[in-house]
């Protein structure tokens, strides 16, 4: 296994959550610091797909159906602690799930970027940390870049991107892993954004060699590891995905400053008959 060029912090530093969960990244300006938000949040600010939303509803429903013995006993009591502990346990239905399977992906992101081997890895790990390897040995790819921070302010936006890798006809690649149930369009978006950054950098530091390497991506891709198995997906980011990102960026961002009516409204009246 070819050793990192370099690899960063895992997770996104220079980053705080705002009240409502918002990811910002927080790069210095002449006049203050620059808050962004993270890439993987854009999406969120803009709206949860048709798909996901029609998912997250039916976790709760089948929670409360799973679960309604309990429930109902509970409500039964008729206290406002127990109405608002089923209320809270339903609520949690519609993540719970999704956060396990992205606390999972977390951890085989970490264990492939710092190198570990799958005797050092939780057993839930192993398997698609296997993949991973497999993978490695097929590709025969040079990892140059991982878990590194790009910025484009000019645009608005910074996030963290998994792996940039060099193949064998020295190709470099910028790569994601994803270790859930499917590749999505959002993906590309993901891809493209991190593509056309302008820099790699920390704590106000541009890294002049990785942004270096970040100009020779010449291909972007998915790499899907499941449990016995491995996909890598080239994905295409041209024109066309730098352009719906930034479309969905200026309307995730304008929806974020824009919450109430009050904001954008140019004057009311009313009336009652």
């Amino acid at each position: 296994m070819s050793a990192f060029i370099t690899v960063g912090e895992p997770g996104p530093r220079n980053a705080r959550l705002t009240a409502d969960g918002l990811r910002l990244y927080q790069w210095p300006g002449p006049d203050g610091p620059i808050d962004v938000p993270s890439v993987t949040t854009i999406r969120r600010l803009a709206g949860i797909p048709h798909n996901l939303h029609q998912w997250a509803l039916s976790q709760v429903i089948d929670r409360a159906l799973d679960d309604w013995p309990g429930l109902s006993a509970q409500l039964r009591t008729g206290t406002p602690t127990a109405v608002e502990a089923v209320r809270s346990h339903l609520r949690q239905a519609a993540t719970a799930e999704r956060d396990r399977k992205a606390a999972l992906g977390t951890a085989v992101h970490d264990a492939a970027a710092s190198g570990r081997a799958l005797t050092d890895v939780p057993p839930e790990v192993a398997p698609f940390l296997r993949q991973y390897l497999a993978w490695l040995g097929a590709s025969k790819a040079e990892l140059l870049l991982a878990e590194r921070q790009v910025w484009n302010l000019e645009v608005g936006y910074a996030g963290t991107f998994d792996l940039i890798a060099r193949f064998p006809d020295d190709s470099v690649w910028l790569v994601d892993l994803k270790t859930g149930s499917g590749i999505y369009s959002d993906h590309a978006l993901q891809l493209a954004a991190y593509r056309y950054a302008e820099f790699v950098g920390n704590d106000g530091v541009v890294d002049v060699e990785a942004t270096e390497l970040l100009r020779q991506v010449s291909g972007t891709a998915v790499l899907h590891l499941g449990q016995r198995k491995w996909e890598f997906v080239s994905i295409r980011t041209g024109a066309e995905e730098w352009r719906a990102f930034r479309g969905l960026l200026a309307f995730a961002w304008w929806s974020h400053t824009h919450p109430e009516v009050s904001d954008y409204s140019l004057g009311m009246r009313k009336g009652a008959a």
